[in-house]
């Protein structure tokens, strides 16, 4: 039927009979087909809507989508129906729609939806290139409102306006890229942040971001001028601690790469290209389902199609491996990890999964690899390494799983081999000729932040340091502050003091003054029904608006009349509601692009796509409420005060509310922690001590099959004979330590910890 094959084939509607009647051998059943699609497109409204639904490819998506939706449903209906006497704009709402993540069909207004799909038809249109832009590409690549867990805001009409009159001077698309990421470098630098993502807005607020956040600021610029933009990154690189996101753009039918907002270097010549050339696994992210990829799909997921680019960046060869009991019988349905050694640990930059013969491939750069697998109590730890140079391809891969089996020992992991192309990468900041021109674009973008925290100085000496943080965004803040009432300013004034960088550079002043007016009223409820507490535990319990590390959003605003303690009602009865309440959200898969459920789209859609997200709503709404309470992300679960101590409080399990051994796990985490003492045999006495992440780190096998860094539960001193010791609850661990040599290959330790019960 047209739309489908349209939507196999890439082409726009009504494009698909004009390709029938080039290939059709008969002129009359050409015809004849031809008017069977204007009929199809042009007869009445009432027909046309009936029809749709028999040829949309999307239908079966797009009413899951609106059932996640909950009560946001109206909204994702008014964009699905602005368009209905448009086919190519309608199918394009229906991509969209499609693959919405449920961050965005829980919480997005049709304004910024409608807004976004017409400015990238406008860029089409406006530029020479746009039109030249296949259409499955168009879709894929610069219709997209989004590019990665970045909150989803209205970027493209700004940008566009923008940034047309600059690329409408350039003569070939080559030019405008260049002259896109220029601009960009005029709005942002990089440094670091924080863990989640940045919007653009938020990026030009900020003036600076991390490698992700750069990348999500450039592909958006690119997209608002009708240029075909993705993400690429290494999710971990093995020579070295971290990772590293990038820009692509399609010019001409080729993939390019680009450092993003930053103009030292041009297309296919960046700082990480020597990196890349030791890439383990190149991915390249694209917005829905990828109709013809030129590259091969490492995976499917909900919205998004994953692109496995090594290729494009280092030597690769194919992994081929199979999954074998204890007996060899081979093992269908088991997930595969592949892991490399990054912070001290062993972090898996994919998984696949066996078909019905228990194998599986796939296409990896050169290096080590830690490859792992696991079913019931049977798993496998197996070292894979390929070497350009010294072998053609990496050996067949054979993994047998046996029961109780502890990964342990030492191995060296290898990646250093010889590589001429790996020497003409050039070095960071290699601007040449170009530098008094960039250094003043990088002068003009500061010199508003000076402005700014200026501005905050002679507002309030003593807060300015903390209101500076908000970098453009400061006048929002500078207004909240100069209209709360006396009783709350110093509360207001705590929490400036206390947020996140990422969150004054966002946040208005409407949004600050509710926090926290509306805090203070939820803690006198809870005084009046009785609990009390004093301010550090209401600052950083109750008034403080962040949790962990969702998208801000004003949660307080939308769950205090929902949820707020109501006159004689006992603090006791309302923690049993909201725990009943959490109990009734529905689980919904959740793809790579969109970031986590805020605690408004969880309550919006009663949906969550992990456990974590509905710690975070449970510890909103307790929060709003006006009893203080936190999320124990490792453990799971959260804690709320009473009045005199904290307790536990599971968001699945209302009957065990203050119960300490309600789990193997909790009963572990409350009891007292024991500590062991260590050395590693690299770092002998008055050397330089080891560092946790840098050297070593205490791990956990997650699901039995992969490593897992503990970050938080665990406390650890090192003396001056660089004895380490160690505490965490019990169970079972692994010391993980790794010593680099001259070509940043490491020799790694791993040494099982069984922590048993006092």
């Amino acid at each position: 039927m047209p739309a489908e094959v349209y939507a196999m084939t890439g082409c726009p509607p009504l494009c698909y009979a004009c390709a029938m009647l080039n290939r059709n051998k008969s002129t009359l059943s050409a015809v004849l087909f031809i008017c069977l699609c204007v009929i199809i497109f042009t007869q009445g409204c009432t027909s046309l809507r009936q029809s749709k639904t028999l040829y949309s490819p999307y239908t079966k998506n797009i009413e899951s989508v609106l059932d996640t939706a909950g009560e946001n449903r109206a909204q994702i209906e008014i964009f699905l129906k602005t368009f209905d006497n448009n086919p190519e704009k309608q199918q394009s709402a229906e991509f969209i729609t499609a693959n919405l993540p449920p961050c965005d069909s829980a919480t997005l207004s049709g304004d910024l939806l409608i807004e976004n799909l017409e400015y990238a038809f406008l860029a089409r249109e406006s530029t020479s290139w746009g039109k030249n832009v296949s259409w499955a590409d168009f879709q894929n690549y610069v219709l997209p409102h989004r590019v990665s867990q970045e909150e989803a805001v209205k970027w493209r009409k700004l940008f566009y306006q923008e940034l047309l009159p600059i690329v409408s001077k350039c003569k070939t698309i080559e030019e405008a890229v260049l002259a896109v990421n220029l601009w960009c470098f005029s709005k942002t630098g990089f440094k670091s942040t924080q863990r989640w993502d940045q919007n653009p807005l938020m990026t030009i607020n900020r003036g600076y971001g991390r490698c992700e956040e750069a990348v999500i600021f450039t592909v958006c610029a690119l997209r608002s001028v009708g240029i075909p933009a993705r993400q690429a990154m290494v999710p971990a690189w093995q020579h070295s601690n971290d990772n590293h996101t990038w820009t692509e753009v399609l010019i001409n039918g080729k993939w390019h790469y680009l450092e993003s907002a930053n103009p030292d270097y041009g297309l296919d010549h960046a700082w990480f290209t020597g990196s890349a050339r030791k890439a383990p696994l190149v991915i390249s992210y694209a917005y829905g389902e990828v109709p013809h990829p030129k590259f091969p799909v490492l995976a499917r997921r909900v919205g998004c199609t994953l692109l496995n680019t090594t290729s494009m960046y280092a030597p690769a060869s194919r992994a081929e491996v199979i999954v074998t009991d204890k007996n060899n019988a081979p093992i269908s349905g088991i997930p595969v990890y592949f892991s490399v050694f990054n912070y001290a640990s062993f972090r898996p930059v994919t998984a696949t999964q066996t078909d019905t013969n228990g194998k599986t491939n796939i296409i990896l750069g050169p290096g080590s690899f830690l490859v792992s697998a696991q079913k019931d109590n049977a798993t496998a730890f197996v070292a894979s390494t390929w070497i350009p140079g010294e072998e053609a391809s990496r050996k067949n891969i054979q993994i047998k799983l046996t029961p109780d089996n502890t990964p342990e020992g030492t191995i060296l992991f290898r990646f250093n081999y010889k590589d001429e192309l790996a020497q003409t990468a050039p070095v960071k900041n290699s601007e040449g000729a170009k530098k008094l021109e960039f250094d003043a674009l990088k002068k003009n973008r500061l010199a508003k932040f000076e402005g700014m925290a200026k501005g905050a100085e002679i507002f309030d000496p003593v807060l300015a340091s903390s209101i500076d943080k908000a970098g453009l965004n400061t006048p929002e803040v500078l207004k909240a502050l100069n209209s709360c009432t006396e009783n709350s300013r110093p509360f207001l004034a705590e929490t400036v003091r206390r947020m996140d960088t990422a969150d004054l550079i966002k946040i208005n002043s409407k949004d600050l003054l509710s926090n926290t007016q509306l805090a203070l009223e939820a803690r006198e409820d809870a005084r009046k029904s009785g609990l009390d507490y004093d301010d550090k535990i209401f600052t950083q319990y109750v008034l403080n608006p962040r949790i962990m590390y969702e998208h801000l959003q004003p949660w307080r605003n939308i769950l205090y009349p929902k949820f707020r303690l109501t006159k004689g009602e006992k603090i006791a009865d309302k923690i049993k509601y909201l725990n009943k309440f959490t109990q009734n959200i529905k689980a919904v898969p959740r793809g790579p692009l969109g970031s986590s459920l805020t605690p408004v789209g969880v309550l919006s859609s009663q949906r969550s796509t992990t456990d974590e997200e509905i710690g975070i709503f449970a510890v909103a709404a307790l929060r709003s409420t006006g009893i203080p309470a936190k999320y124990l992300d490792e453990q799971g679960w959260v804690e709320l005060y009473n009045g005199q101590k904290w307790i536990p409080f599971y968001p699945r399990h209302a009957d065990l509310t203050g119960n300490q051994n309600a789990t193997a796990k909790s009963t572990a985490y409350y009891s007292n922690w024991l500590t062991f003492k260590f050395g590693l045999k690299d770092f002998p006495e008055f050397s330089k001590p080891p560092q946790y992440f840098k050297n070593f780190t205490i791990s956990t096998l997650n699901d039995a099959a992969f490593f897992q860094i503990v970050e938080k539960t665990v406390l650890g001193t090192c003396n001056n004979k660089n004895i380490w010791e160690i505490s965490v609850p019990s169970g079972d661990y692994y010391l993980i330590s790794g010593k680099r040599n001259q070509y940043g290959e490491p020799l790694i330790s791993i040494t099982p910890l069984k922590i048993p019960h006092r």
